[in-house]
């Protein structure tokens, strides 16, 4: 009887806890891990066990603990995980194809992929007045890399006060390799972070560096700093931590200044995908938010001159 007991206990911990395991070349395993020695790992394939050289191992990770009396929220459009083991290279290798460009008539930026349903982040000031929007995906083939562009691409929503935007393709073939999000924010200044996009169109560049803050304070938003280089064309891309979970989306640096950027932390394009529906995209209403004037001056406080001058607003 307390064998039974034990098997079925050990069952309900496979069942609670599960592991992706990500192998050289792409392809992915899910299976709970028996052992995990330095040569190799033991998967649990439920009727038969496998074996597999540790130098094939890419990534291993470890999704999040969900309690059994709760059910699973397969609605949610992005995934949450745990790695194991992973370098910061090869979480660059791993991720470099969930990136993408994103391309309007007025200019481009970078983008990244959620799901494998084709949806994807990049920040709303590259799509923003533009319909006709089309996403780029950098395939690597048998070493050889192969340009795949999307021109039927649909908004989804978007978030202008946290300069989001959310995108999905209508109609693709391709294999789509999504980012992963931590489940908790745990930041802490000093990390290396790393950053993939295409600056200046120059395709998949990866930079690293570190956290240089995390709470920096622009018009009532919190922002993450960040010394890794970004230039135009890097807005809109993932910024990951070193063990390639997504932290923040980059938005913003200061040209004269040097290694001075800031990205959006990953906690507000999960809550807005928490609740997507009161963010949906309205083509009638295309900044989709509201615009709050400034409150009136007190009379008598400024003269007409000087109060025109001081209108002028802060960038």
């Amino acid at each position: 009887m307390r064998f039974f007991l034990s098997l079925c206990f050990a069952a309900l911990i496979s069942a609670v806890y599960a592991e992706d395991i990500v192998l050289k070349g792409g392809a992915r395993i899910q299976a709970p891990i028996l052992k995990d020695a330095a040569d190799a790992l033991v998967l649990d394939l439920g009727y038969d066990v496998l074996r597999i050289p540790s130098s094939e191992v890419l990534a291993t990770y470890v999704d999040e603990a969900i309690e059994p009396s709760l059910p699973t929220d397969t609605n949610r459009l992005y995934s949450m995980q745990s790695p194991d083991r992973i370098t910061t290279s090869e979480a660059a290798e791993l991720y470099a194809p969930s990136v993408v460009l994103v391309k309007t008539a007025a200019g481009l930026g970078s983008g990244f992929f959620i799901n494998k349903e084709g949806h994807l982040i990049t920040n709303f000031h590259v799509i923003a007045g533009e319909k006709k929007i089309s996403v780029t995906q950098f395939l690597l083939e048998n070493k050889i890399l192969r340009r795949v562009v999307h021109k039927e691409v649909e908004i989804v929503a978007v978030a202008p006060f946290h300069d989001l935007a959310f995108l999905k393709l209508k109609d693709f073939d391709t294999e789509i390799t999504p980012i992963v999000f931590a489940p908790e924010e745990n930041l802490k200044v000093g990390e290396r972070v790393f950053a993939i996009g295409n600056p200046l169109g120059l395709e998949r560049t990866v930079t690293e560096g570190v956290l240089s803050q995390t709470h920096r304070n622009f018009g009532g938003v919190l922002y993450l700093q960040v010394d890794a280089p970004v230039n135009p064309g890097n807005s809109g891309g993932p910024l990951f931590n070193a063990r390639g979970q997504v932290i923040g989306i980059i938005n913003m640096g200061v040209p004269s200044m040097e290694g001075l950027n800031f990205a959006i932390p990953a906690r507000h394009p999960k809550y807005i995908l928490d609740h997507i529906d009161a963010f949906a995209y309205d083509a009638a209403r295309p900044e989709s938010g509201f615009v709050y004037p400034d409150p009136p001056r007190r009379p008598g406080k400024f003269s007409s001159d000087q109060k025109e001058q001081n209108d002028v607003p802060l960038h």
